[in-house]
């Protein structure tokens, strides 16, 4: 294993923005007019069969689930843009008296107390930002978020911080889990190191990465100001169990987090926004289930071009896909 391959491996994985396709329609930043503007055309697919699914059918699997782990590609203002037609759908519409969450993974568990603060109307946005170290913590706009932790808020729902700390992370990847202090240690939730199915789709990414001509060609380089582990100094690269072992804390903290939630508020439901190397079956998903709550979804956005259907469909790892459908 190439020393190119680890470093990529910990800055372009790290927040697990993106698998698979890229898809052409990515910024930096918003379109004018926010992430309403994003808006595309689209179908719902069973993303086991490709079957097209009938839209009230989609809107009521995503009603009934306990969780709905909702993908992204961190700089794509269109996925955002589904993220916030499915929350303003499930808040609003859900029965009275029931509890919501939106959990986040761009949003460390120790800042829960800021987002508390801004649910509350304590704070506004700008202190929101600063107090959570935004910026330095997860790098991108906080205009592809605002619209859709708004809407859950306005809809009567909290916002969960969902992610390890970085500096938890950041002392695994250098030094390993042996290296944690019992207190470290006690922010870790139980890690299931071992899945099969997990394991070959992280090599599978991995490999297809190809190193740094790979990086240069497909993956995203916006990734590194949000990777909650930072590369370790030079000459001290760390192991691929260590690379893996990070990936594995961010899917099982972000699962532990919620369905901690959950079982706290057993007529709850909540939505979960991450990385779309988060949102599939042998991650998030598999883990809310370990931990009870079986009834767990994901959905992935991906565009009608480039393959990205066919690719999503010929390995499939979410319940269901939505087809963005690109002008030509």
């Amino acid at each position: 294993m190439s020393r190119a391959w680890l470093a990529i491996a910990v800055l372009v994985l790290g927040c697990g923005g993106r698998y698979g396709g890229a898809g052409p329609e990515r910024a930096k930043a918003p379109p004018p007019g926010g992430i309403e503007n994003a808006g595309l055309p689209y179908d719902v697919l069973d993303g086991r069969t490709g079957r097209q699914v009938d839209e009230a059918a989609f809107w009521g699997r995503l009603a009934a689930a306990r969780a709905v782990c909702v993908g992204e590609d961190h700089s794509n203002p269109h996925h955002h843009w589904v993220q916030l037609q499915i929350v303003r759908r499930l808040v609003t519409q859900r029965p009275p008296g029931t509890p919501f969450a939106l959990g986040l993974e761009m949003v460390q568990r120790p800042f829960q107390g800021v987002l508390d603060d801004y649910v509350a109307k304590r704070i506004d946005a700008s202190a929101l930002q600063a107090r959570a170290a935004w910026k330095e913590r997860w790098g991108y706009d906080w205009a592809f978020y605002a619209p859709t932790i708004d809407a859950a808020i306005l809809g009567g729902g909290v916002v969960l911080a969902l992610n390890a700390s970085r500096e938890l992370t950041k002392q695994v990847v250098r030094k390993g889990l042996e290296s944690l202090t019992p207190e470290e240690r006690a922010q870790v939730p139980e890690l299931v190191l071992d899945d099969v199915a997990h394991r070959a789709w992280f090599d599978a990414l991995m490999e297809g990465m190809g190193g740094a001509h790979a990086h240069g060609q497909g993956h995203d380089k916006e990734a590194a100001p949000s990777a909650e582990a930072a590369p370790p100094p030079a000459g001290e690269m760390p192991s691929a169990e260590r690379v893996y072992t990070v990936q594995v804390i961010w899917d099982e903290t972000m699962a532990d987090t919620a369905a901690k939630w959950l079982a706290g508020n057993p007529n709850g439901h909540a939505v979960l926004l991450a990385g779309n190397g988060h949102c599939h079956d042998s991650a998030i998903v598999r883990r809310l289930q370990r931990r009870g709550i079986r009834d767990a979804v994901s959905v992935r956005a991906v565009f009608d071009k480039d393959g990205e259907v066919a690719e999503a469909l010929a390995k499939p790892a979410n319940d269901f896909l939505v087809v963005l459908h690109v002008p030509h």
